[in-house]
């Protein structure tokens, strides 16, 4: 009997019951360690990441705004969602970091003249020059960001997350 199917039963045939999937064997939650757990990790690390930069930042910019501004600047005039694509964000969570950087005066928002619509983006000035000192500090937060690792083991981690995601194939 292959189990997580209906099977009939022998002593009434015209009834059937539900034999469960077997589960992989669960350790106790007693003895689960969340400092192992990948996801765990990495969400720690995200937030670690994030109230670094916070603290680095002197002009009130997010590492998300931060890669939004790169990403502007390396491809001046894209739409939302190739931003969105560039950077890793669905277009619902891309489209309200843009709005609360268009807020912040950073960059601009157009219609496209080709497609109306879409968004094209641009930065202005300020958004030049937060996105400027963004990338001027990006080694000095990378530096602290990996203080506990040293030089191959900061290269290999990098290597390692580009790997898990899909960036080097």
């Amino acid at each position: 009997m292959v189990r997580g199917v209906t099977a009939p039963c022998r002593d009434r045939p015209l009834q059937c019951i539900r034999v469960p999937a077997r589960r992989p064997a669960l350790r106790s939650a007693k003895h689960f360690d969340l400092r192992r757990h990948l996801p765990h990790l990495l969400r720690r690390a995200h937030f670690e990441a994030e109230a670094l930069f916070a603290s680095m930042s002197d002009d009130g910019a997010t590492s998300r705004q931060m890669a939004l501004l790169v990403a502007v600047h390396q491809m001046p005039g894209a739409s939302q969602s190739q931003v969105a694509q560039a950077i890793g964000l669905d277009l619902n969570t891309c489209s309200d970091l843009v709005a609360r950087t268009v807020a912040k005066g950073y960059l601009v928002r157009r219609r496209s003249e080709t497609d109306r619509r879409t968004f094209c983006l641009d930065l202005t000035e300020t958004g030049r020059e937060v996105m400027a000192a963004s990338v001027a500090v990006a080694p000095r937060y990378q530096a602290r960001l990996a203080a506990r690792l040293d030089k191959d083991e900061r290269e290999q981690l990098t290597a390692l997350l580009r790997k898990m995601l899909g960036f080097d194939e």
